[in-house]
């Protein structure tokens, strides 16, 4: 049985979502255009590189507590709160929803920092930590492009 097993539970979700919001960053980087796109083109590419890693560095965490990564591309989905992006959605607001789901990301890790720290899991809180800073920059960011 997987150490701390209600925060992992947790964390798988937050896996799975940062690996959603990864897919709907890259897309919006894809598709970027109009006055501002080489910004808006820049600033997702270094965002989508950060989750990257970021979502690496949480499977990680749940394989060291001892608890399954989500596996494939259906289990993500399960596990995910975040939902798809509309197909047709204007850059700027694929940039305003990027920025809500960050700050959604953010305010999830904080709820999920707390109960490691509740469990003694401080690894996986200052982990957490870390990714609030991370969401919260991100939401700032992405919200300077929406005018």
């Amino acid at each position: 049985m997987a150490k701390n097993s209600g925060v992992t539970t947790e964390l798988k979700g937050f896996v799975a979502d940062t690996y959603a919001l990864l897919a709907k960053t890259q897309a919006c980087h894809w598709n970027a255009k109009g006055p501002n796109f080489i910004g808006l083109h820049k600033l997702t590419e270094a965002q989508y590189e950060e989750l990257f890693h970021a979502v690496d560095e949480l499977a990680e965490r749940l394989r060291a507590l001892d608890a399954p990564a989500p596996r494939g591309l259906a289990e993500m989905l399960e596990l995910a709160s975040l939902k798809d992006a509309p197909a047709s959605l204007s850059t700027e607001a694929a940039a305003k929803l990027l920025a809500e789901d960050n700050s959604g990301l953010a305010d999830k890790a904080k709820t999920i920092a707390e109960a490691a720290d509740e469990a003694g899991d401080l690894a996986t809180h200052d982990m957490l930590v870390a990714r609030i800073d991370a969401h919260q920059k991100a939401a700032w960011l992405l919200r300077s492009h929406v005018v």
